[in-house]
Formats: structure tokens, C-alpha cells, sequence
């Protein structure tokens, strides 16, 4: 699942916090530690500054230990606080720690240098996922600036998950987040080009739902590259009613139909006001 507006923030973030437990980004057995050591943070952040607290993590912790919080405080900046400039800052730091000390961690050992990388990749996609208006958070004010980034931590996104060979479904996610920043320019053809190729990932790693999630994009990016296209909203309904019958379908449905009422209103103004 790429994410599901259909979910409340906080349950989001629960979800986002067990993944990454799940992945051993995050064990069970320290998280009180890694919670005190980021809420220690958040206050020398408040009390003076976000550097100060991006080098107390550093300094006070292990390289790996360093990536799991950064983790959290740009998951409770996000989800909690609804701090986007202030997630970009933390999260983004956290992102060339982690390339940084996996370059250096390559020749003696390769594994963790995999997972430091991994957690940069994973860093990448959040916080490009954040700056995508397309999920219309409450709460959350993107400026075009951090638009932007979204669509340069996509482009990092993809080729971090090239360099680490992350697999199919990872792939999916990664050129949909291409498409989807494409898609929020009004960059139709690169969006539609970007869904084709995260389609093409789907089906090889058998992901039934998200493969009919993507269709669903690449319909949308459609439907807004020709507007007057009645096949093209036929096709996009058969996707919503095909989404009805499967198991997160509500989810997935309901995160197309946000997009497509994000995106698609605009359009429909603009036509109006150029007749």
C-alpha cells in the first residue's frame, strides 16, 4: 500500500511505526530508548535550534541507532506536530547522515552499510510522499518550494532503490511517487510515463490491489492530459468498482477519488475560465 487517505493520521502513523519495526528499523525491546533519546532532541530543537538537535543525535548515539531516530522525529514532526518544513529538516539531515556513514561503513561491512542506505531510501520516500498535496492531509500547508523538494527526494527515492536493488514492489512505489509529483505539476505525459513503469513492477511482484491502485493513477493522468475523453472516465470507474471488490480496496479507492478531486477540480476551472 502506498498510503490510504481513508486512514486517520494517527492511526497512519502507528501503522508507519510498526512497519518500520517490522523492517528492524525499529525494535521493540529499545523504542523507549530511541522515544527518550528523540523527545531529547525535540527539546534542545525547541530550546535552540534544529542543528544543535540533528548533532546531539549524532553525537550521543550509533550511526544506526542516529537513523532510527531521525526516523521518529521526522514521523512525529509530520504526523503529530504537522511540521512539514521542520520533517524536511530533520529527515533530510538524517538522509546524508545515513549515505554518509554507509559510504564510509562499504569495504568493512557491506550489510550495514545496506541497512543505512536502506533507511536513507526510506527517509527519501516519506518525505517526498509529504510534500505531494495530492493526499490532501489536514493540517499540512505545502508551498510550491517544498513541492520542489518533494520531486527531487522522489528522483533520490528511485535511484537509491535502483542502487540497492530493493525489488519489485519497492520499485512500484518509487515510480509512482515520480508520476505522482509529475501528476501535481500538471506534467501529464511524465506522470502517465512514470505509472506505466510502477504498473510494470506490480504485476511482476504479483500485488493484485496495487497494481489495480496504479492503473487508476495512470487513468487519472489520462483523464486530465484529455479531459473530453468518455472511455477514459469509463475505464477509471471500472477501476474504482474492481477496487470495491478487493481486500484494502476501500483504502485504495478512496485515495484515487481524493486525487481525483485535488487534481481534477482545477482543470475543470481552468477550462471554465478560458471559455
Amino acid at each position: 500500500m502506498l498510503k490510504s487517505s481513508a486512514l486517520s493520521p494517527l492511526l497512519r502513523y502507528a501503522i508507519l511505526t510498526l512497519l518500520y519495526m517490522v523492517l528492524g528499523t525499529a525494535k521493540a525491546a529499545t523504542m523507549v530508548d530511541y522515544n527518550r533519546a528523540k523527545d531529547q532532541a525535540f527539546v534542545v530543537m525547541s530550546q535552540n535550534d534544529s542543528q544543535k538537535a540533528i548533532d546531539l543525535v549524532i553525537k550521543m548515539n550509533t550511526a544506526d541507532d542516529a537513523m532510527k531516530i531521525f526516523m521518529l522525529m521526522t514521523q512525529d514532526l509530520y504526523w503529530q506536530s504537522k511540521d512539514l518544513a521542520a520533517a524536511l529538516l530533520i529527515g533530510r539531515a538524517g538522509i546524508q547522515f545515513g549515505l554518509a556513514e554507509a559510504r564510509q561503513a562499504q569495504s568493512k561491512d557491506p550489510a550495514r552499510a545496506y541497512s543505512l542506505s536502506s533507511q536513507a531510501q526510506i527517509l527519501a520516500y516519506d518525505l517526498s510522499s509529504y510534500c505531494w498535496h495530492g493526499w490532501r492531509e489536514e493540517g499540512i500547508n505545502i508551498p510550491a518550494v517544498f513541492q520542489v523538494y518533494g520531486q527531487d527526494l522522489a528522483k533520490t527515492n528511485l535511484r537509491l532503490n535502483l542502487e540497492l536493488r530493493k525489488g519489485n514492489l519497492s520499485m512500484s512505489h518509487a515510480w509512482w511517487l515520480i508520476g505522482a509529483h509529475q501528476l501535481a505539476i500538471g506534467q501529464y505525459e511524465r506522470a502517465r510515463k512514470g505509472f506505466v513503469e510502477a504498473t510494470k513492477f506490480a504485476m511482476a511482484a504479483q500485488t493484485r490491489e496495487t497494481e489495480l491502485l496504479l492503473k487508476g493513477y495512470l487513468y487519472l493522468a489520462e483523464m486530465l492530459q484529455e479531459p473530453d475523453n468518455s472511455q477514459l472516465v469509463q475505464e477509471f470507474e471500472f477501476v474504482l468498482d474492481a477496487l470495491d471488490e478487493s481486500r484494502e480496496g476501500e483504502f485504495f479507492r478512496d485515495q484515487l477519488e481524493t486525487a481525483h478531486a485535488v487534481f481534477g477540480a482545477p482543470l475543470a476551472i481552468d477550462d471554465d475560465s478560458e471559455g
